[in-house]
């Protein structure tokens, strides 16, 4: 055997081990994932837009301005400017990046320079200067694993900031409108209030004409402080949505805030995007996603640790007793070195950590899957909703309107003495609580159309918005 063959023999001995040693990669079933249907079961009939996935749908770019609100587009401004918790999520975006710059600095040397000056006693002062550069040969693709790790795991956070800047658009927009019904609901409670006094001044009158008993008087009574009570919640409710909702806004919760003047009517059911173009499209699916790429190949590093390393050192050094000749190259003695390590025994460390994360590969794949079945089903939820509460709406405003007209029948009667303490307290009761459905049926139609646009991925503000 020549000389030559007998200095690489080493080398193809540690490839052997390496190769022996190393296991299979993360055996990813993509199967997990599901399949996107064509269509929403449980609307049939919708036709979708973006059906391919090539373009956007007509409702993807401002959806608030659906809403016809200038008032809620500036408050939602606001929030994307001040809110605490989004500025949270966009300082670990530029974390990610930096971490990013961190993961491909292993792609290039390093270098460095070091001094040091020794001054003993009754001795001239030595100066030592040393000048070391190293670089790792990515033989095995190591580190651009890891480079390209980092870069997904910046992608992942990106569109954990996209989805968390949709989410506070949403919040907004429903502490908006919750700030409106508190407020419906107060006026409500108000006149209920005005209602009760009004029948315990009819009541005391018939009390006096002797046409009405004291237990009458008494029941009047206790209606009307219900409905004090009653009043008292609702102001506290009231000013708890103004400050959920300054909260959101990033100001301080002052419970001034106004919201909506009233509770609108969403627009007719929009174009919605195919379940296709909600996979391509929802940020958080987007993260999830990101997340199984770095997984991966977090996985691809773990499995060729146990490859041989190659590393190229130059080092250069000096002695002087000059201070100056630490910066003259000719002073320096220089050095190159090349390093090639195998592991061979780490105690099962570097199989373990291989299999530890090809299975957090796995479950990045998993999380991912469930994703998407929940996102398919917040959509679902919310179109089936579209059509039930629009019918409960119209329900519960028939609902309200006839129990209004029912308390005004039955004060004439009792007035007149065709009817009783009792009808007319049950009319007033009725007639709040339907009400009160109304306004409860109102926003939460209003809260679904702004869920439903969340859960297809949908952007709040138009571009530059």
């Amino acid at each position: 055997m020549t000389g030559v063959n007998m200095r690489i023999l080493p080398i193809f001995l540690l490839l052997s081990l390496s190769a022996c040693a190393v296991r299979g990669g993360p055996d990813l079933d993509l199967a997990a994932v599901p399949t996107a249907p064509d269509g929403w079961a449980s609307r049939p009939d919708l036709t979708l837009t973006d059906a391919n996935g090539s373009q956007p749908g007509n409702i993807s770019n401002g959806w608030i301005k659906q809403f016809g609100d200038t008032d809620l587009e500036s408050a939602v401004q606001e929030a994307f400017a001040n809110n605490r918790n989004l500025q949270a999520v966009l300082a670990r975006l530029r974390a990610s990046r930096a971490a990013m710059r961190v993961a491909r600095a292993d792609l290039f040397p390093r270098i460095d320079l070091s001094g040091t000056a020794t001054d003993a006693e009754n001795a001239a002062t030595v100066y030592d200067g040393s000048l070391e550069a190293s670089w790792e040969a990515d033989i095995w693709g190591r580190n651009l694993a890891l480079a390209r790790a980092g870069n997904a795991d910046a992608r992942a956070a990106a569109a954990d900031f996209a989805a968390a800047r949709q989410a506070l658009a949403a919040s907004v927009a429903q502490a908006w409108y919750d700030r409106s019904a508190a407020r419906i609901s107060l006026d409500l409670a108000t006149s209920d209030l005005e209602r009760r006094k009004d029948t315990l001044r009819i009541t005391n009158a018939r009390f006096r004409a002797g046409l009405a008993s004291r237990l009458d008087v008494r029941l009047a009574q206790v209606a009307v402080s219900n409905s004090e009570d009653r009043l008292e919640t609702a102001l506290r409710t009231a000013r708890n949505a103004a400050r959920a909702l300054e909260v959101l806004i990033g100001r301080y919760p002052s419970g001034d805030a106004a919201g909506a003047e009233r509770l609108v009517m969403p627009q007719p059911l929009p174009d919605i995007t195919a379940p296709v173009s909600v996979l391509a499209g929802r940020p958080d699916l987007i993260a999830a996603e990101a997340r199984v790429d770095a997984a991966g190949l977090r996985a691809v590093d773990a499995r060729h640790a146990m490859f041989p390393q190659l590393t190229l050192r130059f080092e250069a050094t000096t002695r002087s007793g000059n201070f100056g000749d630490l910066f003259d190259p000719s002073t320096y003695i220089n050095a190159i070195s090349a390093g090639l390590l195998q592991p061979l025994f780490r105690g099962g460390e570097l199989l373990a950590e291989a299999d530890r994360q090809g299975e957090l590969a796995k479950e990045a794949l998993f999380n991912y899957a469930q994703s998407t079945l929940t996102a398919f089903q917040e959509v679902e939820d919310r179109l089936d909703a579209e059509a039930t509460l629009e019918r409960q709406v119209a329900s519960a405003a028939t609902a309200a309107e006839e129990a209004r007209a029912a308390v005004d029948l039955t004060r004439s009667r009792y007035i007149n003495g065709r009817s009783t303490i009792f009808n007319l307290l049950d009319a007033q009761t009725t007639a709040i609580a339907s009400e009160t459905r109304a306004i409860e049926a109102r926003r939460a139609q209003i809260e679904n159309r702004i869920n439903l646009h969340l859960a297809l991925g949908d952007e709040p503000l138009p571009a530059g918005g």
